[in-house]
C-alpha cells in the first residue's frame, strides 16, 4: 500500500509538479489552502507526511503548523516545510514549532524526492520499533 502525502501550498502550478513528481511513489492529496488542509485531516484523512507552504492567504504555515502540532491526532505526522522564506529566524522559529524538514524554493527534484523518502522510511522504522 502506497503511503499518504499532503501536499498544502497556494499556487497550483507548484501543486502540480510535487503532485507530478511524488504520484508514482505516493498517494498525493493536494489542498491550496491551510483551511482546506485542516478540514480535509479533521474529516479523518490521515497522511504519513504533509508538505506544507509557509506564505499562504487565510492562515499561513505557522499558524497551520501550531495547529497540527496542538491535536493529539494529528501532532505525530511529519511535517516538511518548502517555502522561499529566506531568514535563519523563520526557519528557526519552524524548527522550535516541530516540523521534521525544511526545503527552500526553488528546490532541486531530486533533493526533494530522497528527502521525502527519507521522511517517510523514518516514518516506517518508527513504526516497527514500537
Amino acid at each position: 500500500m502506497k503511503k499518504k502525502v499532503l501536499i498544502v501550498d497556494d499556487s497550483r502550478p507548484m501543486l502540480a509538479l510535487l503532485s507530478g513528481m511524488l504520484k508514482m511513489n505516493y498517494d498525493i492529496v493536494s489542498k491550496q489552502s491551510a483551511l482546506s488542509a485542516l478540514e480535509t485531516l479533521n474529516e479523518g484523512y490521515l497522511p504519513d507526511l504533509i508538505i506544507s507552504d509557509i506564505n499562504m492567504p487565510e492562515m499561513d504555515g505557522f499558524d497551520f503548523i501550531i495547529r497540527l502540532k496542538d491535536s493529539a491526532k494529528l501532532a505525530g505526522i511529519p511535517i516538511m516545510v518548502l517555502s522561499g522564506i529566506q531568514t535563519s529566524a523563520d526557519r528557526l522559529k519552524l524548527y522550535r514549532l516541530g516540523i521534521d524538514d525544511y526545503i527552500s524554493k526553488p528546490f532541486n527534484p531530486e533533493e526533494m524526492s530522497i528527502r521525502v523518502n527519507k521522511l517517510l522510511n523514518c516514518v516506517t522504522a518508527k513504526v516497527s520499533i514500537n
